[in-house]
């Protein structure tokens, strides 16, 4: 470790005999594709366009330096939170008191060898969606109507139109936080409905999918089809998390929100969409808190109405 004083282009902050986090982090970012910025809004990072401050944002473009930040968050036990695009997340009004990162480069690779694609966890799911029908290949055709990346689909088991991520996947990739790389099988990852058990590792870093083929028009035709039914039925032009509670068993959220009269109600800046009950939309800068309140209304509402007890979908970051 430097010495306090030793002349050096980082400034070394003393607490308790260390460097501050802020400082070593710096350490660790090697790559001249990666970037790290500080005090970064992540509301220009989610796709709700709420949330206070990151105190770190760091886009990672290797593995090498994914299991550097590993070992970082375990010797200085600094928050990490892997955001991916922001597609399914509320940040808290006060921001994140840690480090948020996006994976890039080589951990948003997609290789094919046949049927079998190899693709990484930073990968957006519309880009693996198009591409794949391009090469006549089916079964993520669901996912083009997305807007999140491939690491997000395998920790929530994303899905659309009666096909879920994690049917698809042979074996996922998973770091643990002392940088090293695991490899579990379909069925140690634990996939459930809208969930795994991918949460329990440090990030999720790839899998490996198997497609089946088919004629590539045929394939593109289906995937189009699927996106334009999911822009009438849902709400695209205003910013928002994507469906914010799970369906309960045998039935919708979305109905369940419609007959109970919750369409168009609105707390603050934060009103639940006219097209799809299951939406709630950023109108007019709303905050976290307008989310939260109006999600407590919905779920009261529908419970009172219906006695079925909703549950979110949405992931939440910086409200501990």
């Amino acid at each position: 470790m430097r010495q306090k004083g030793e002349n050096c282009s980082l400034k070394i902050t003393e607490r308790n005999g260390d460097m501050d986090w802020k400082d070593a982090l710096l350490d660790i970012v090697k790559d001249s594709d990666s970037r790290i910025r500080f005090g970064e809004p992540l509301a220009k990072h989610t796709y709700f366009g709420i949330g206070g401050e990151s105190t770190a944002y760091i886009e990672v473009s290797t593995v090498a330096e994914l299991a550097a930040l590993a070992r970082f968050h375990r010797q200085w036990n600094v928050p990490v939170a892997i955001i991916g695009r922001g597609s399914n997340l509320l940040v808290s009004d006060t921001g994140f008191n840690g480090i948020g990162v996006r994976l890039i480069g080589e951990l948003a690779k997609l290789e094919v060898d046949g049927n079998v694609i190899s693709v990484g966890a930073g990968l957006s799911l519309p880009r693996l969606s198009k591409t794949m029908s391009r090469q006549g290949l089916s079964g993520v055709e669901f996912a083009l109507g997305i807007p999140g990346s491939v690491g997000g689909a395998l920790i929530m088991n994303a899905g659309a139109w009666g096909s879920s991520f994690g049917d698809l996947v042979t074996d996922v990739t998973v770091m643990n936080d002392t940088g090293e790389l695991l490899n579990l099988t379909h069925a140690e990852a634990e996939f459930e409905y809208r969930h795994s058990g991918l949460d329990a590792y440090f990030c999720v870093t790839g899998a490996t999918l198997k497609l089946e083929p088919g004629d590539a028009d045929a394939i593109t035709a289906r995937m189009q089809a699927f996106y334009k039914q999911k822009v009438e039925t849902q709400p695209f032009a205003e910013e928002n998390a994507g469906c914010m509670f799970k369906n309960p068993p045998g039935d919708s959220a979305g109905r369940l929100i419609d007959i109970s009269g919750l369409k168009g109600h609105r707390v603050g800046g934060a009103e639940v969409s006219t097209v799809h009950g299951n939406f709630i939309l950023n109108i007019d800068n709303a905050t976290a808190a307008d989310v939260l309140d109006l999600v407590a209304y919905i779920q009261e509402q529908v419970r009172e109405k219906t006695g079925i007890s909703l549950q979110t979908e949405v992931k939440r970051l910086g409200f501990d």
